[in-house]
């Protein structure tokens, strides 16, 4: 009777008339669907659900060399979990919590043999952000080595008895993408110890932008209120001729925190025919008020130029001639014909290349992680710098030493400052044991440059805030990459000397990722890594005194003790924020 009577009910809800009648209710109208719409729709919705929860919590654990599925045992079994199974639980616990949202890969591996030992989205291609500038240092140290310099010299006729140079001076550089200011006057202090005392020539340089050139050219210039009504006074450096300023701003009667100034900048030139930038100032400013505006400029040449003349003026030295461009072919020619091959009258040389690297791999600076690579990769294949030429040597040293190709990684940059990278943490694994040297298949004086150039975990770079617990400070040595939905840290992991493990992070996400959060999260990973290289190292195998069980919690670290890593089953949901898409020096 009762079944029936279900049958009778089933097929008014599925007849035409049913379905015709009004709902009142939501209850009423899911009712109305067609039984095998919900039913699919249900199934789909359930689907979806269960493939992003198993998406981010995935994880295996290595066993006897090679990745076991750590949810085949958890759970499935009444004797107590062993350690790896145990850690294996508590990454899934911070998957399913603090990292639930978006996508986050783990790769973990002994840094010397290889041997896997955790994993979870290892293969998954993900954008590492500045993890990418492991590989254009990797590259750049590998192409000129740790010791080469960029050089900046100063070619010319040697000068007379009474130190007249008849002739020109040449500014021939390398690239260099460190050169200051500073640089220039240190070469016009070695013209003048050389005896130069007058320069009746022109200083010459090349038509590229930035070989002979600074990079970084900018132009300080001094700004002081005058009396109420009238302008302020504008001043570039002392015997500075390439910026011409003109103001039109007026002094306030009253005073003020912050000027109200603008400020525009156009290419000009002079009634010579010479170049010469026009900087027009207008605005207000307050009574007694003083700023300094620094004009950024491409014009990159002509400011070493101008900048090395007015340093010779400053040393004493009388410069009749400005200066011109020529390529060194014809400045050659010019000189041979008239006054004898030019000899090298002064040189400077940059940091060591070891040194500019540990620049930017500890503070992720991200134009000279390009200008690096780009400079490296031209110098080596004797060509003009270019992206292209240094995307395509970091595609051969990632084939040459982590068997990686263009079908199986995409950069498009040496700084990682873009959206479109992919790199999967299995892959940042292998290219860290090779730069690192732990797979034994290149230089070792580079590796150890490289190594060296990570920052140091709670010591220096962009982790000198992070990780600020006795136990694992100063042992880790790794690379951090944020974006706006993107944030990585990979490197290596040595508080046991004799087993280093090598790890790499991402979490990607479509929307903007909580920096603060999302850190705290990988500071908790790798927390659980140090708890499993303490319980299972010798206790010989680590540095003296090193306590084998770990101490009292901090704020920047999870607690960890000699039972269990605490995971928080929920870490409150950060209210959304969007972050700079560009890492500084201060934000990582």
């Amino acid at each position: 009777m009762k079944r029936a009577l279900v049958l009778i009910v089933a097929m008014l809800l599925a007849s035409p008339v049913a379905m015709a009648q009004p709902s009142k209710t939501r209850a009423a109208k899911v009712l109305a669907k067609p039984a095998k719409a919900v039913v699919a729709k249900a199934a789909d919705k359930d689907k979806k659900k269960k493939a992003a929860t198993t998406s981010r919590a995935r994880v295996a654990f290595g066993k006897g060399g090679e990745l076991r599925p750590a949810r085949e045992v958890i759970g499935r079994r009444e004797e107590p979990l062993t350690l790896e199974e145990d850690i294996a639980k508590q990454i899934e616990k911070l998957l399913r919590g603090p990292l639930r949202n978006g996508i986050t890969g783990l790769y973990v591996a002994d840094a010397r043999s290889g041997e896997p030992l955790f994993a979870v989205n290892s293969d998954d291609p993900l954008n590492p952000a500045s993890n990418v500038k492991m590989v254009s240092t990797a590259t750049a140290l590998e192409l000129l080595g740790p010791t080469f310099r960029y050089t900046t010299r100063v070619l010319g006729p040697e000068p007379d008895a009474a130190g007249v140079v008849h002739g020109n001076l040449y500014l021939l550089g390398t690239w260099d993408p460190t050169l200051a200011a500073g640089d220039i006057d240190d070469l016009a202090q070695k013209l003048t110890a050389r005896g130069v005392k007058q320069l009746d020539g022109n200083v010459l340089s090349g038509s590229d932008p930035t070989r002979d050139g600074i990079f970084r050219a900018v132009v300080p210039i001094a700004i002081t209120a005058g009396e109420p009504g009238q302008p302020p006074t504008a001043t570039t450096p002392a015997g500075f001729d390439l910026v011409t300023v003109d103001v039109t701003a007026k002094t306030e009667k009253r005073a003020r925190k912050r000027p109200k100034l603008t400020y525009k900048q156009e290419l000009t030139t002079d009634a010579a025919g010479h170049k010469r930038i026009k900087l027009t100032i207008g605005g207000t400013i307050g009574k007694g008020g003083e700023t300094m505006y620094a004009l950024y400029t491409k014009e990159r040449t002509a400011v070493a130029a101008h900048q090395l003349r007015a340093a010779l003026r400053a040393y004493q030295v009388v410069v009749n001639g400005d200066i011109s461009t020529i390529e060194l072919g014809d400045f050659i020619g010019d000189q041979v014909g008239s006054k004898g091959l030019p000899v090298e009258l002064a040189r400077h040389e940059s940091q060591t290349l070891g040194d500019i690297v540990t620049r930017v791999n500890k503070w992720s600076i991200n134009w000279l992680a390009d200008r690096v690579v780009m400079t490296a990769a031209a110098l080596s294949r004797r060509t003009t710098p270019s992206m292209d030429v240094a995307i395509d040597a970091m595609y051969a040293w990632m084939q040459r030493h982590a068997n990686l190709s263009k079908d199986s990684v995409v950069i498009d940059t040496g700084s990682g400052l873009s959206y479109r990278t992919r790199i999967t943490p299995h892959e940042l694994v292998a290219i860290v044991r090779s730069a690192g040297g732990f797979a034994q298949d290149g230089d070792q004086a580079v590796a150890k440059a490289w190594l060296g150039s990570l920052s140091i975990a709670g010591t220096d770079g962009t982790l000198r805030h992070r990780f600020r617990v006795p136990e694992i400070q100063g042992h880790i040595h790794a690379k951090t990459g944020t974006l706006s939905t993107a944030i990585a840290l990979t490197g290596v992991l040595d508080l046991d000397p004799t087993r280093p493990l090598a790890f790499s992070i991402i979490t990607n996400s479509l929307r903007p990722l909580r920096k603060g959060y999302v850190r705290k999260a990988h500071e908790q990973l790798v927390a659980l890594l140090a708890k499993y290289v303490v319980a299972t190292a010798k206790p010989t195998s680590l540095p003296a005194g090193t306590p084998i069980t770990f101490g009292k919690p901090t704020t920047s670290l999870p607690a960890i003790n000699e039972t269990a890593v605490t995971v928080p089953d929920e870490i409150a949901e950060p209210q959304f924020d969007p972050e700079l898409d560009v890492e500084t020096s201060t934000s990582k």
